[in-house]
């Protein structure tokens, strides 16, 4: 294997009270490929109490500054000018950003003669902001908005034309990373990994649904709220939070007294594995999404998956999917039998079978190094 020194440029590192799907697979990802005998570092943004640089499990994370008391035009451009001498100080050959983004570009920017590849996780079209819209007042088509989403997408589709490889986590995302960002180029197909689940799955003698993410507007976290009191013989844990204070404090005061809903909070590993092992359905109530690490991390539980988004025939295959918003009706035809069970069963060894964390991590090591081997020739 080739001697690589890999950078991953990442918006989000799970860790100091960042929770994302991104987050986590850069974590898992790194991780793993510095057990394969990679150095690897990650460039993020600072959060919270993390430190300028800090070692987690093997991995140096250099944490700058967000500038997060600016205004939003300010704090984007100063905070990706201030990550430049990062990229830089790490000096790897291969910098890889986990979604094309501004931060792509701070990258190319600062090390040009370095290889740089991109993974789209969660590409965003006119479309996909246009069902945000709905839901988030900040997402409001303004000609403002219109403007920055215009100049955004030029540049990206710039940066995204000098990469030296381009992947995705699903297939069906190809036409749509083609059609917004307008590239022609080879975009490879490496899923996101995920840790098989080492036990059998024991589920609750009760009919018990859980949702996991974060409590923001486009999840629309309400709907599965509200579903315990449709449904006052079936369970409900509501695990996450929101990045909004207040709104979480609003929800949490609003929902606190139905007797067969629990509110978690924010929890751990140990604990979010063990709420999907006794979890009948993963409910997921979000306007729209691309494939989220909680659809697989449920699918490993042997756990089905209740939603809208049908992400590359997930929830048609080994769920149930939700049309027009009608869940107390899907989630009755649920309840109607035992067919979840197999359901959950022929998931879990769909995930194993595609989305093994060290499978996922041999695959993104020959893609390394192929973009390597390519310079050479």
């Amino acid at each position: 294997m080739i001697s690589l020194k890999i950078c991953f440029v990442s918006p989000e590192v799970f860790g100091w009270g960042t929770h994302g799907g991104i987050g986590y697979v850069t974590r898992l990802l790194s991780k793993k490929l510095v057990e394969t005998g990679l150095e690897v570092s990650i460039v993020t943004p600072r959060r919270k109490e993390q430190k300028e640089v800090e070692d987690l499990e093997g991995v140096t994370v250099y944490g700058y500054d967000p500038y997060i008391n600016q205004p939003q035009f300010m704090k984007a451009l100063t905070s990706r000018i201030n990550s430049i001498k990062y990229y830089q100080r790490v000096k790897a050959d291969i910098y890889h950003s986990q979604e094309a983004s501004y931060n792509t570009l701070a990258a190319l920017k600062a090390v040009p003669n370095s290889k740089h590849v991109i993974t789209f996780q969660d590409p965003y079209t006119i479309e996909e902001w246009k069902k945000i819209e709905k839901v988030d007042e900040k997402y409001t088509f303004t000609k403002m908005f219109q403007m920055r989403l215009f100049i955004e997408r030029q540049l990206i589709s710039i940066t995204c034309k000098k990469a030296d490889a381009l992947y995705t986590q699903a297939d069906f995302l190809i036409p749509r990373i083609n059609h917004y960002y307008k590239i022609n180029s080879k975009i490879s197909l490496i899923r996101n990994p995920i840790i098989p689940v080492k036990r059998d799955m024991i589920k609750a003698d009760s009919p018990t649904f859980c949702f996991l993410g974060r409590w923001d507007p486009q999840k629309r976290v309400e709907i599965f709220l509200n579903l315990a009191r449709f449904f006052p013989k079936c369970k409900f844990i509501a695990m996450g939070h929101s990045h909004n204070q207040f709104f979480d404090e609003k929800i949490r005061k609003c929902y606190k007294n139905i007797s067969n809903l629990q509110l978690t909070g924010f929890v751990s590993e140990e604990e979010k594995s063990e709420i999907l092992e006794k979890s009948w359905g993963l409910i997921n109530t979000s306007i729209r999404e691309a494939l989220p690490v909680s659809f697989l991390e449920a699918l490993a539980h042997e756990t089905p998956i209740i939603s809208c988004e049908d992400p590359e025939f997930l929830t048609s295959v080994f769920g149930y999917k939700v049309y027009s918003d009608s869940f107390v009706k899907t989630i009755s035809e649920f309840l109607r039998n035992d067919e979840w069970i197999n359901k959950g069963k022929k998931g879990r060894q769909h995930v194993e079978k595609f989305y093994d964390v060290n499978k996922v991590t041999k695959l993104q090591v020959k893609a390394y190094e192929s973009v390597i081997e390519s310079e050479a020739t």
